[in-house]
């Protein structure tokens, strides 16, 4: 039986959308958009696995850049070798292969990358959502804790 699940974050918190994915073990694509920007979160079985975002800031690059672990022109010419390729060549590979990080750094920026845009998702009230059975092949399932990231959200939340 298809899982249908769509509409606006104002009516459906994504706290709720999460559970009813977990509740049904789901698994596909749960795409959220607001203020013009869309992000997509990974479900398998329920539990999600990846994100990824088409906000800029939100770019690996941009997450390592501010983690310290690259440098500005580092990134700049692994985008270069990137358009190159023709993007065939995932800017995370191109940072290793160029001796920029380590495979343990980019392990742990790409989780520092999912993090953030999962976070970014709890702080939107305005938005919509819709989730697409489908499961890209390329997805790289990281483990996610979800209780240590809905803590570090709720700390961020009562910042602002």
């Amino acid at each position: 039986m298809a899982l249908m699940l769509s509409g606006k974050f104002s009516d459906t918190p994504l706290t709720d959308v999460i559970s009813i994915l977990c509740l049904h073990k789901a698994t596909g694509t749960l795409v959220c958009s607001g203020h013009g920007i869309e992000k997509s979160l990974y479900v398998q079985n329920g539990q999600i696995i990846f994100a990824t975002s088409k906000d800029d800031r939100d770019r690996l690059g941009e997450v390592m850049v501010r983690a310290g672990k690259i440098s500005r022109s580092q990134l700049e010419r692994a985008l270069q070798i990137h358009q190159k390729s023709a993007g065939s060549k995932k800017i995370g590979a191109i940072f290793v292969e160029n001796g920029y990080v380590s495979p343990k750094d980019l392990f742990n920026g790409l989780k520092v990358q999912v993090r953030t845009i999962i976070a970014s998702l709890f702080l939107l009230h305005d938005g919509r959502y819709r989730f697409d059975e489908q499961l890209p092949s390329d997805v790289i399932p990281l483990p996610i804790n979800m209780e240590e990231l809905l803590r570090d959200v709720m700390r961020e939340m009562k910042k602002r």
